[in-house]
């Protein structure tokens, strides 16, 4: 037992143990290949069929399906073995940018759209929960297990705003120098294919917690028992929705509106800058890591949770202030404290969330959280045609920006209510 005590302490000081080099490694390249395409993504659909009435729509697609296999996503995840589903998730990632292959079309677009949606669904929560848990069970202490899960989530997030913009400098070139872009849906497939076989062969096998019950109905049961109480994961899944329509927004019309205040033949600027937007994200993962842990310590849980309200209230301004930019310097700030915010928002949320989930609910209740940030980006996506159509790509900002921070609003205030009456 005093071993276990000193090897936890250990753990305590010494942060970089926190998550295995060779996972770190799978982690990177992963979100390397997902960075790829995120500076391009919506002017390589227009190219590969779609089209500025349909776009909304095809992104909607995404959003549905993950929505609607995000959750038995995440059951079967602990019920068959997060590793094997999360090959399965690449295999279906790679598919899905075959299809692009295709001649272009709406059909080719819908159709890939659908595919990565159910990719995604499946890959929610899978290796971050093999990683959760074994940080959960190495502090059994609360302030040192937040403190621990508070080091883990801001690596991780460290490795997505890295291997994003490490991918968006290389998805910007091969964009600038293919306007079909079959040469970067070529490098999204080679490296996707790489991480599966690195997930298959560096991460342990599964452990399926859902055979320690008596079946997957039992399963739901308890998560519907843990949503159904008042406190920080209905808290979470609410404020998760209304970072989806924020998230949604940008995602969508940034590129559309940076094109509009540089002009045609901007579309080498969209990596490096996306590329920045990462290296400032990662700032805000390394500034969450520290601001949670202090605030935790001065003023105990809900320190932590003060400041996931104020950091997700700023992304949500930082949508607003899109609406005042005139040139492309002052549009670049904003995108770049976007970045800073958002990144330390899900820092923050992550901690906040797993600190309070039983261990075999972990990849099913990531993919609960999953679907209401879904949910919210789904909102924003049914609207968004009527929206541009309405007031232009600059009514996007002012719009969205509002109704999250009216969600966030009713998700605090309940929880405080729920609080009083508890």
């Amino acid at each position: 037992m005093k071993t276990r005590s000193m090897r936890t302490k250990s753990d305590t000081r010494r942060p970089a143990g926190v998550l295995p080099l060779s996972h770190a490694m799978v982690f990177l390249l992963l979100n390397a290949s997902i960075g790829l395409e995120t500076p391009v993504l919506s002017l390589m659909l227009l190219a590969r069929g779609a089209t500025f009435a349909t776009l909304p729509l095809v992104m909607g697609v995404t959003l549905v399906v993950t929505a609607v296999c995000e959750v038995p996503s995440g059951v079967a995840a602990d019920a068959l073995g997060r590793r094997r589903l999360f090959c399965w998730a690449m295999a279906l990632q790679v598919v899905a940018h075959l299809v692009l292959l295709l001649p272009p079309g709406i059909a080719v677009v819908v159709v890939s759209s659908a595919l990565r949606g159910l990719a995604l669904a499946a890959r929610t929560g899978t290796l971050e929960a093999i990683e959760l848990d074994r940080v959960v069970a190495d502090h059994g202490d609360a302030r040192g297990r937040c403190a621990a899960l508070d080091i883990l989530n801001g690596r991780l997030a460290l490795l997505e705003s890295g291997g994003v913009g490490i991918g968006a400098l290389a998805g910007g070139l091969l964009a600038s120098l293919d306007a079909s872009y079959a040469l970067l849906i070529c490098a999204v497939v080679g490296a996707t294919a790489c991480v599966l076989v690195g997930a298959a062969i560096l991460f342990p096998r599964d452990v399926r917690h859902i055979g320690k019950r008596s079946s997957i109905a039992a399963a739901l049961a308890d998560m519907r028992a843990t949503l159904a109480a008042p406190g920080d994961v209905r808290l979470v899944l609410v404020n998760s929705t209304s970072a989806g329509i924020v998230m949604l927004a940008v995602e969508t019309y940034w590129q559309l509106a940076f094109q509009q205040l540089a002009g045609v033949g901007c579309e080498w600027i969209l990596g490096p800058l996306n590329c920045a937007g990462m290296i400032a994200a990662a700032l805000g993962s390394s500034a969450a890591m520290r601001w949670g842990a202090s605030l935790s310590q001065a003023l105990g849980r809900q320190g932590r949770r003060m400041l996931y309200g104020l950091v997700h209230a700023a992304a949500a301004i930082c949508l607003l202030l899109f609406a005042f930019t005139t040139n492309v310097w002052l549009f670049a700030a904003v995108y770049l404290l976007y970045y800073v915010c958002i990144a330390a928002r899900s820092v923050i949320e992550q901690t906040v969330l797993h600190n309070a989930v039983p261990s075999e609910e972990r990849a099913g209740m990531a993919s609960v959280q999953s679907l209401a940030l879904r949910g919210g980006g789904a909102l924003a996506s049914a609207t968004g045609g009527w929206v541009v159509a309405a007031f232009g790509v600059a009514g996007v900002w002012p719009l969205y920006a509002a109704a999250s921070l009216a969600l966030e609003l009713v998700a605090f205030a309940s929880d405080a209510r729920a609080a009083r009456t508890g």
